[in-house]
């Protein structure tokens, strides 16, 4: 136990001094290794900079306006993944009159609900488990075929606005986004009424993302209705390769990515409010420690609390209900990485109902309906792009970003198994039901934990 109560205080040591180091933000003169900047340096430091050294592309704020919501959205949406219950699959009870130590439930409980009984008086549980993400959807739009358009800006020469500023980029995006989280947890009962748990995630984050950008010119020549000599117009103003300015219209930006360590660890205590021969109704509270590094997206960057109740009803065919509400702090996740400035994070009302079953004496079968509405994150919707003419392209499709609620429903499926005595092996299939947020359809779970 002391040894526990070392590695939570130097945990939340670090955590304190992760969360008081200002937050980084990606450069404009060099490339940072940092995930959250690999959308924003994927053109480069500085954006989207064009070679042609007698004209600077102006393309720049459009780039901003349209990845920087997105990069919010994606990172975000990391920081809220759901974790497998610390809950113990084994309880038990003291019985005073026998003087020993009695099981007080007949199935191995839920994989990703809680029920409400308590792991028992001095008892403890650890495990651990792993959990792939590979994400293909965000705001159900496939992160394989991402859009993005960018409009000059205006500007004036000799106090006229030329006409090349009305060339415009658009570019199709593909963002391969995959999360490996082994997670280790534990719980302790305090009392027969009270226990305190820890999940501590170890993230392993790799993305890559390849934009081929084209570049849709309305030359001068086109607008004074002769082109039979372009060089007469100024030549072309904007391309990819300084070699070849009128045939380099199209090119493929490719960045890589990746990173590792400790995630947010999140602190649980729990006890039981009711308790009868067979419903039990608890109450507890979860506080999340920003431990993990934002920029690398394996942290939320921000601290936590949620309180919630859970009901269970125990017997043979086990259901469980859950209930809870997330407040959130501020982080760079929420605000602009262009300037540093952080913004806080969306809040979350959680909800939750599922069964386990006893199979058999060794194995159980678990279902849960999971389910959580995050309330005013960062959205993207596609929509027809719209020059700088204020002409709408509808077979041009862009990103828009905004903020609003969201749904995000999931149906978790799987098994427990007793290899021998208190261990447990657990298998488990996650399924997303809905578009809302960063998705992945499905997301597999192993792991192992024991009783002492």
């Amino acid at each position: 136990m002391k040894t526990t109560l070392r590695v939570m205080m130097c945990v939340l040591a670090l955590s304190l001094a992760h969360s008081f180091i200002g937050a980084q933000v990606c450069p404009s003169s060099a490339n940072s290794d940092k995930l959250i900047c690999g959308i924003p340096q994927l053109y480069g430091p500085a954006g989207l900079i064009l070679p042609n050294p007698n004209h600077q592309a102006h393309f720049q704020a459009s780039f901003q306006q349209s990845f920087t919501p997105l990069n919010s959205a994606l990172s975000q949406e990391l920081s809220i993944l759901p974790l497998a219950s610390p809950a113990s699959a084994i309880t038990f009870t003291f019985d005073k009159a026998l003087g020993v130590f009695t099981r007080t439930t007949e199935s191995y409980g839920p994989i990703f609900g809680e029920r409400a009984e308590t792991i028992g008086r001095h008892r403890l549980y650890v495990g651990a488990n792993y959990q792939f993400f590979s994400f293909d959807k965000l705001d159900g739009i496939d992160l394989k075929k991402l859009p993005a358009d960018f409009k000059h800006i205006e500007f004036q020469v000799n106090g006229q606005f030329p006409e090349f500023e009305k060339d415009y980029i658009v570019t199709t995006n593909r963002i391969d986004l995959k999360l490996h989280q082994f997670t280790l947890f534990g719980t302790y009962g305090l009392t027969n009424r009270i226990d305190v748990s820890v999940a501590i995630p170890i993230l392993d984050v790799r993305m890559g993302v390849a934009s081929s950008a084209h570049i849709v010119r309305i030359p001068a020549c086109e607008l004074a209705g002769n082109c039979n000599d372009r060089s007469s117009f100024g030549g072309e103003y904007h391309f990819f390769d300084a070699n070849n300015p009128f045939g380099s219209t199209d090119h493929t930006f490719v960045t890589s990515r990746s990173a590792a360590g400790i995630g947010d660890v999140i602190f649980r205590l729990k006890g039981t409010l009711i308790s009868r021969e067979r419903l039990a109704i608890a109450g507890g509270i979860d506080g999340r420690v920003p431990s993990g590094d934002e920029l690398n997206f394996l942290g939320s960057g921000a601290w936590g609390i949620r309180p919630f109740l859970a009901a269970s009803y125990r017997a043979r065919v086990s259901p469980h209900l859950n209930f809870g509400y997330g407040w959130n702090g501020d982080s760079i996740l929420a605000g602009d990485i262009s300037t540093g400035q952080t913004a806080r994070l969306p809040n979350q009302l959680y909800y939750s109902g599922g069964v386990d079953v006893q199979l058999t004496r060794r194995i159980t079968l678990a279902t849960d309906f999971l389910g959580q509405r995050v309330l005013g994150g960062e959205r993207l919707t596609i929509v027809p792009f719209t020059d700088m003419q204020g002409t709408v392209h509808n077979d041009i499709p862009d990103i828009q970003p905004s903020k609003g609620s969201f749904l995000m429903n999931n149906l978790s499926v799987g098994a427990k198994y007793g290899i021998y005595r208190n261990l447990l092996l657990t298998g488990n299939v996650f399924f997303s039901l809905d578009d809302g947020g960063l998705r992945a359809k499905v997301v597999p779970l192993v792991g192992l934990s024991y009783t002492f």
